[in-house]
């Protein structure tokens, strides 16, 4: 947008510096042509070469010759780069870039010998030899009679032939006709004989009425200039040609002076002016035949409209003839031209539709003749006007397909074509190849937000985005196999393969989207096909989700449970050492190592939870536990697949179940036989304390189960199944991402369930609570106080529950109505 803006005053300046046309006093003049030279600058895909870069290029040049032991390539290459700086101009990074694009090895197919080929041959300092130079030499360069002409005669007597000669005339002397070998040449027959004077004056007579001038009647009026039929028949011809015309002005107006004799007015007004719009409608192809165009599909555009108009002067070229040279006798019949020249405009009248409205849209882009040709093929086809719509449609097939070359060169060598009309760009930020699929290319888009591509073509662009980055990807794995694949035969794309005989009634959107939907899966299905293979195989996808689901799932209990227990007991001896990455990491690496690969493993305390003290460490599963992290490496090609919000929600899963796990931890330390002889002493509190106890373990174990068995095992069932079914690296994100979040509501993490998973919290926190009130011998009211928060908690959270399932109504509330009934259910007991 910033861009935008300042594009707009820049251009005006532009303008009024160029054209003296002043904002301030001629603003209608001024906006119009500030409107077509945005245009110009917004629908321009080049820019100027980066000389830099080229720069850069040179100098890596330089270097490969030497370390491929071309010292004298290399010290030549530096020679003339330096003589180059000398004389500069603005077109050297142009030249420079050309040069190196048509270079092909030129470290092994160069040769210094092929330099003397360019080298400019020496000047001969001898002055070339002359007929002067001659003559002064040998001194017949004064010999008059040298170049007097010569009188050849029968005699022999040469005294006489000279004496004849040599009479002191400077005159040549002319030769006899009797003796001359040619035809004789002099004025007389450089004559030319004048034509019959009376043909002439009959076509000049027939001309008259050009430049005749209207008489008055007698009552004052100006007359009309008579015209025979004929010459209007001619005039209308050569109208149409785009040619200058009497009976037309420069703006084919009819030239109200002249009158078709023997003809009403009324009637020639409505004769001639119809052959008028004729031609106006005919002058904007014209018009944009005269332009130079930069893009390749407006060119086979303008290629398109010239066909037509060539085909319709040579039409009129066959009625020129027919008329000048007849075979037969002929009707000169206005009438009659315009029922023989309707088919042949119709379909330029409409060609010239499309090249008004890419006049007419103030940002009109590079492809809005491709839209406006589609939508009137369409609208043809849908008024049963053939016609039109065959003329059309084959016009628009031939330039799509000039429009697709950038296309194919994406989808089948994952290419993107330098300049700025196509809809797929490369960021030029550093990126890491875990985001090479994400954030890599983009889609092209306008100052509206809308997707820079033709409206027909929008539908396919995910598809045909994703078949590049296909290829890209598949190189980066250097899998090889890729070009087996990308050879299958290419559907065609032309006007017989589009509307094949036999669907005339079929609608032309229908037909032409299966034809490019057959196009496009010719190149990306393979390709997909073959990615989704490296992926599960090359890459190892599942066995990587595998050692997800037992870092952050806690799938494996005895692993698990060697690394939480480890944390707790540190953490319960007031140890900050616990929170030491390298502990942490390995006592992680011990319990996981023989599921995964340990060295990718790591695990530590983020910033906050490192300024928490350890008593708050040990008092709470708030404090410090959600800030325990796990970072498993995978690699980038997993990456693709796993999104940093999947890879946020396992970490919030994983720091939930180890909050239960740490209540658990908490009520399992103390067993009922360890004080059985004490307990009689207070056997009330300890009653009250065993019954606190055993609700609340049997709180957290049947938050534990739930999440287990109801939650993550049929969600990872269901996600592997359709992996597998998943038809390209775009649905194997959707895939994880849905699955992803389907796990964080199903264990309380989502944002509506927020209130709920803090009364969670809350129980777990009345563990840890309970069990220092058991050690600390707490009074009969402080067990009390505990029982009834945990009443009111559950309470909460299984009401909240109902309520959040009634409200939602899905597949995943009848989860959550189901453990609300397992909590009420634990409660009742």
């Amino acid at each position: 947008m910033a861009f935008a803006t300042r594009l707009g005053p820049l251009t005006s300046e532009l303008v009024e510096a160029v054209t003296h046309v002043s904002s301030q006093r001629h603003p209608e003049r001024h906006k119009h042509h500030r409107d077509v030279v945005l245009r110009k600058l917004k629908s321009h895909p080049f820019l100027r070469t980066n000389q830099f870069d080229v720069a850069n290029t040179l100098d890596g040049l330089e270097e490969r010759f030497r370390v491929n032991n071309r010292d004298d390539l290399a010290d030549n290459l530096h020679e003339r780069l330096e003589k180059l700086q000398d004389v500069s101009t603005k077109w050297h990074p142009e030249i420079l870039f050309l040069l190196l694009e048509l270079s092909d090895q030129p470290t092994f197919n160069t040769e210094l010998t092929d330099l003397e080929l360019l080298r400019q041959p020496e000047e001969d300092d001898a002055s070339a030899l002359r007929w002067e130079t001659i003559a002064q030499e040998d001194g017949w360069d004064q010999d008059a009679e040298l170049w007097k002409s010569i009188k050849y005669s029968d005699s022999s007597d040469e005294e006489l032939s000279y004496a004849n000669t040599a009479d002191g005339s400077d005159s040549l002397s002319e030769t006899d006709p009797s003796d001359a070998e040619g035809p004789i040449r002099n004025t007389g027959t450089k004559i030319v004989h004048p034509e019959d004077e009376s043909v002439f004056s009959s076509v000049r007579e027939s001309q008259s009425w050009r430049t005749a001038k209207p008489a008055t009647d007698a009552s004052g009026r100006i007359r009309k200039v008579g015209v025979s039929e004929a010459h209007v028949f001619r005039e209308v011809l050569f109208m149409l040609q785009g040619l200058d015309t009497t009976l037309f002005d420069r703006n084919i107006v009819p030239v109200p002076s002249f009158q078709i004799s023997h003809i009403a007015w009324d009637t020639h007004r409505a004769l001639i002016n119809t052959f008028a719009e004729f031609g106006r409608r005919l002058a904007p192809l014209r018009k944009f035949m005269k332009k130079s165009q930069d893009l390749a599909h407006i060119q086979a555009f303008q290629d398109s409209i010239g066909s037509h108009l060539l085909d319709f002067d040579q039409k009129l070229s066959e009625i020129h003839a027919r008329l000048a040279c007849p075979q037969k006798d002929e009707v000169v019949s206005l009438m009659a031209l315009k029922t023989e020249l309707t088919p042949w405009l119709r379909p330029l009248h409409a060609l010239a539709e499309v090249v008004t409205g890419m006049n007419d849209t103030s940002d009109s882009g590079a492809f809005r003749h491709l839209e406006l040709l589609y939508q009137g093929a369409t609208l043809a086809q849908s008024s049963e006007d053939t016609l039109i719509y065959v003329s059309l449609a084959r016009v628009f097939v031939k330039c799509f397909n000039v429009y697709l070359r950038p296309i194919r060169l994406w989808m089948d060598e994952g290419k993107l074509q330098t300049g700025g009309s196509f809809f797929i760009y490369e960021t030029s930020a550093e990126l890491t190849l875990g985001r090479i699929w994400s954030d890599r290319f983009k889609f092209r888009t306008g100052v509206d937000g809308n997707l820079h591509a033709p409206m027909f073509l929008q539908p396919a662009a995910s598809k045909i985005m994703n078949a590049g980055k296909n290829i890209v990807v598949l190189k980066r794995l250097e899998y090889q196999s890729i070009l087996r694949h990308v050879e299958e035969e290419e559907p065609f794309l032309d006007y017989d393969s589009i509307c094949p005989a036999g669907f005339e009634f079929a609608p032309f959107p229908d037909l032409f989207a299966a034809a490019f939907e057959r196009w496009i899966q010719s190149k990306y299905r393979s390709t997909s096909t073959t990615l989704k293979t490296a992926l599960f195989e090359q890459c190892a996808l599942f066995s990587n989700l595998d050692s997800l689901e037992r870092l952050y799932f806690m799938s494996d209990g005895s692993a698990s449970t060697i690394f939480h227990e480890a944390i707790f007991a540190k953490m319960n001896s007031l140890d900050p050492s616990w929170r030491s990455r390298y502990f942490l990491t390995a006592i992680a690496q011990e319990a996981f190592g023989a599921l995964l690969d340990a060295d990718r493993l790591t695990v530590i305390v983020d910033k906050l939870g490192m300024d928490e003290s350890p008593t708050s460490a040990r008092d709470s599963v708030r404090s410090v536990l959600p800030h325990v992290k796990i970072d498993y490496r995978l690699t980038w090609p997993v990456q693709m697949i796993l999104s940093s919000t999947s890879m946020e929600n396992y970490q919030k899963i994983f720091s939930l179940l180890l909050q239960f796990k740490r209540a658990a931890y908490e009520l399992h330390k103390p067993k009922i036989l360890d004080h059985y002889w004490t307990d009689h002493e207070d056997w009330e509190a300890r009653a009250l304390y065993y019954s606190c106890r055993t609700r609340i373990l049997w709180f957290c174990n049947t938050m534990q189960n739930y999440i287990s068995t109801l939650v993550l095992t049929p969600h990872l069932l269901e996600m592997r199944q359709k992996l597998r079914e998943a038809q390209d690296v775009d649905a194997l994100i959707i895939v994880h991402d849905t699955f992803m979040k389907n796990i964080v509501d199903g264990v309380c993490l989502g944002a509506r369930l927020e209130p709920i998973r803090e009364c969670m919290s809350d129980i777990m926190d009345l563990a840890i609570k309970l069990e220092q009130s058991y050690a600390g011998n707490t009074t009969l009211e402080a067990l009390s106080e505990i029982q009834k928060d945990f009443e009111r908690h559950l309470r909460f959270i299984t009401e909240g529950l109902r309520s959040v399932a009634r409200a939602k109504g899905d597949s995943q509330s009848a989860k959550w109505d189901t453990l609300a009934e397992m909590l009420q259910m634990g409660n009742s007991r």
